[in-house]
């Protein structure tokens, strides 16, 4: 096997001899032989060639190299690997750090192809003198991760992200041309992650030999064509740390910023950072909430203080020393004599509260004097009474539930509150509305009452609640309904949902506890006959499995918004399964809202 460092393009021989051992180093055969004995200090290794008999001994091509660096025998320089250790090493020192930020050309314009920019730390070690070649280690930065340097979107100077970055670290190199070869010297790619992951980094390490010619521009898969593909061994890692004169940087996930690549010294003592990186936006959650919580009084300034202790305790549950996974450590099969942890961290206790956590999420949604504590809730939790902000087209609606609808919106003031300025924002969005979008509220039983349109448009943003009331002598029994596809705002390529609208005997208008395809809508009318008045949990409704309910739905959703009686769809509605496969079942109190917030609501929308 060739060793990924060599003088030239000529690699060593895969097996070598006693013989060949002989003429390779200028020793005699005889001792060759002796130098097989365990008893020399400059002792051959043992015969590991994979052809290697008893009667004929052969040893791997890097073997021979390592023992001759270690012996201090240099090998000719047209087949040495300049990067070996031993007394013949090469010694090499740190010269000089630099922040490459690689772009796509800027005549890119098809939305679809376009990337963000990759931000690479390049760190390039030379022998003193700097006549031989260099290593080049380079370290893409958070929040990117290394692999995407090795993807091929189009339009990227010189090819690709990898051979741009070769371009640019090969500007002005020029070869040693005393070692009568035009290799410049060796790109390192160290692993980065983006986010935290279960399994080891180390395999992701990628080498590449950098010759005269790579600053030239080349048919565009010749460098990946050339790019190290299989893991490089233990051996050869230990020479590179040897060569380097430290240990490689293992850097947590998303931890591999500007700030600390640039000021990490190898080897060297760092006070602990306090927060990850990763950690950041948990930690600004954490002090909005202690910043809103310190104006309130009573059980609500305990459930405000509750919503960031639930969020930080859940974020840090894998940085913490001795958990498991832990993030921030040295993976186990990361060889500690080739890694170090590039920088530690020393996190803050979790706050002790005892709040409400439901309380304090409904608070913040319709009351938080800041907005992004409340749109970072949002994202992290959901919405507890909220399934979601929809858009509708309310001239697509049949007339009497049009006029039911939109006859019963009553302006309201402006306010702070997240719930209504989100369907501000839906309206906004949409490239029909007019200016000047009016904020109101309609006659809703359950959920956010918000809701905004836009004049002279029929354009109307609403929640979508997560509770169909209970047949009640107030709203009446539902007796017919309406499915429409809504608006498309924001997530592009995303279809739009659609929702249900069901009309009562007493002519309320309610709204399906869900929104989505046919098999959310299904489900929606599913729970309203099996759990009537009972909130859908902030992780929503699982789609429904009934085949002929979720065919009626999506063929009244194909022929358009019509009044379809209630009954046509419920009578589809099959048995309700069995209480312990029922997640709205499983408590003796099936009207409450589950309060295990970060069993449900993490990761919902």
């Amino acid at each position: 096997m060739a060793l990924p460092w060599t003088r030239t393009n000529r690699p060593l021989a895969d097996a070598y001899s006693g013989a060949d051992i002989a003429r390779l180093t200028g020793l005699t055969r005889g001792r060759v032989s002796q130098l097989r004995n365990a008893g020399e200090s400059d002792a051959l290794p043992e015969p590991d060639a994979p052809d290697s008999t008893e009667t004929r001994p052969l040893w791997r091509g890097d073997t021979v190299a390592r023992w001759c660096a270690r012996t201090g025998r240099r090998l000719p320089p047209r087949t040495a690997s300049w990067l070996l250790p031993g007394p013949d090493g090469p010694h090499l020192r740190r010269e000089e750090q630099r922040t490459l930020q690689l772009r796509q050309e800027d005549a890119l314009l098809d939305p679809d192809l376009r990337r963000s920019p990759i931000d690479v730390h390049v760190a390039r070690y030379t022998a003193p003198g700097g006549h031989s070649s260099s290593v080049w280690v380079a370290t893409v930065l958070a929040p990117g991760e290394m692999r995407r340097l090795l993807g091929w979107p189009h339009s990227w100077p010189h090819g690709s992200p990898l051979d741009h970055l070769v371009h640019e670290i090969l500007t002005g190199i020029e070869p040693d041309f005393l070692s009568g070869t035009d290799l410049l010297g060796t790109l390192v790619l160290l692993p980065t992650r983006s986010e935290p992951e279960y399994s080891s980094l180390s395999g992701d390490v990628r080498m590449l030999e950098l010759y005269e010619a790579d600053a030239n521009n080349r048919a565009e898969d010749a460098l990946h064509g050339r790019l190290r593909q299989v893991r490089p061994s233990d051996n050869e890692l230990k020479d590179l740390a040897q060569a380097l004169g430290h240990r490689l940087p293992w850097w947590p996930p998303g931890c591999a910023t500007p700030a600390l690549v640039s000021s990490w010294a190898p080897d060297a003592p760092r006070l602990p950072e306090h927060v990850p990186p990763p950690l950041a936006e948990a930690q600004a959650f954490l002090r909005r909430c202690e910043s809103t919580a310190d104006k309130l009084e009573g059980t609500l300034r305990d459930s405000v203080l509750e919503l960031g202790k639930s969020r930080w305790d859940s974020a840090t549950s894998g940085w913490r020393r001795g958990g498991f996974p832990d993030h921030g450590a040295l993976p186990k099969d990361c060889d500690p004599a080739i890694w170090q942890v590039a920088v530690e961290f020393n996190l803050p206790p979790v706050p002790t509260t005892n709040g409400d956590f439901w309380e304090g999420l409904e608070w913040v949604m319709d009351h938080a004097p800041s907005q992004r504590l409340a749109a970072d809730a949002l994202r992290t939790f959901g919405d507890p009474a909220s399934a979601g902000t929809v858009l509708v087209d309310t001239k697509r609606l049949p007339h009497p539930v049009r006029s039911l609808f939109t006859d019963r919106v009553i302006p309201a003031e402006t306010t702070g509150s997240y719930r209504a300025q989100r369907v501000l924002d839906a309206l906004d969005a949409h490239p029909n509305a007019t200016a000047g979008s009016v904020l109101g509220t309609w006659p809703t039983l359950t959920g956010p009452a918000w809701c905004a349109t836009s004049p002279d448009t029929g354009l109307a943003a609403v929640h979508v609640p997560r509770t169909m009331p209970a047949p009640a002598p107030s709203a009446g029994a539902p007796l017919e309904i309406v499915l429409l596809r809504t608006e498309s705002v924001g997530d592009y390529g995303q279809p739009a949902p659609a929702v249900g609208f069901v009309i009562t005997d007493q002519d309320r208008v309610l709204l399906l506890p869900s929104q989505g395809p046919a098999e959310k809508l299904a489900a929606a009318i599913e729970h309203a006959v099996w759990h009537p008045g009972v909130p859908t949990h902030v992780v929503g409704l699982a789609p429904s499995s009934s085949e002929p309910l979720v065919a009626a739905v999506e063929a009244l959703l194909e022929t358009g918004s019509r009044i379809t009686p209630w009954e046509q769809l419920t009578a589809l509605v099959g048995p309700h399964p069995s209480v312990g496969d029922c997640m709205y079942c499983r408590r003796d109190d099936v009207t409450a809202v589950d309060d295990q917030p970060n069993e449900e609501a993490q990761g919902s929308v």
